[in-house]
């Protein structure tokens, strides 16, 4: 509710009966016609006429102390510990940003964008890796000091997986406090060709 209610605009408006263009004479005169009684042609009785408790603009971020958010995200982190998957490092993996390499990467430690959303997180400046995947469309990249609990939550934005490296791993417990699953296996990158049988 908190990240959700961050996320509104709060831009809808409506004018009342004091903004509506017009209604400054008396419609008709106050008796001898039988009607009901009218002092304005834009009252919100009439077509034409202002809104009644419309709505106006507004802010509908709520105040969240910083523990609780932590505590949130580390929540988050547990409800999607299966899900999580830690893999090496990305240093000194792209030597040039090419989509095609990012891809390759991601097929040799299990995971398929083209299927399923997936959550990157990375630690530092890997500009290369960046690059690499943002021309990929299910496929987010993000920083441990930058998660919103949108990116990790399943019941808010459902990510069937959150791929995180174990650098950013310990970002991660360092800033939430939050083990993320309990003593993860690094998926190590294949890169030979496996042996035939």
């Amino acid at each position: 509710m908190y990240a959700q209610n961050a996320l509104r605009a709060g831009t809808a408006s409506t004018k009342t009966r004091s903004e509506v263009r017009g209604g400054g004479k008396k419609p008709y005169q106050q008796k001898k016609t039988g009607n009901a009684r009218q002092g304005s042609r834009r009252t919100p009785l009439r077509p034409g006429g202002g809104v009644i408790f419309g709505p106006k603009p507004r802010d509908f971020s709520v105040d969240m102390n910083q523990k609780e958010r932590r505590i949130a995200m580390a929540t988050a982190f547990q409800s999607a510990s299966p899900d999580v998957v830690v893999v090496e490092n990305l240093d000194g993996k792209f030597d040039s940003p090419k989509t095609k390499n990012m891809v390759e990467f991601l097929d040799r430690v299990g995971l398929k964008p083209s299927e399923e959303k997936v959550l990157l997180v990375i630690e530092g400046a890997k500009r290369n890796a960046l690059l690499s995947a943002r021309n990929i469309d299910r496929l987010k990249i993000n920083k441990p000091n930058s998660l919103k609990i949108t990116d990790v939550s399943l019941q808010v934005n459902p990510t069937p997986g959150i791929r995180t490296l174990v650098g950013a791993l310990n970002s991660i417990k360092s800033i939430f406090g939050a083990a993320t699953a309990s003593e993860p296996e690094a998926a190590q990158e294949e890169e030979a060709a496996p042996a035939a049988a």
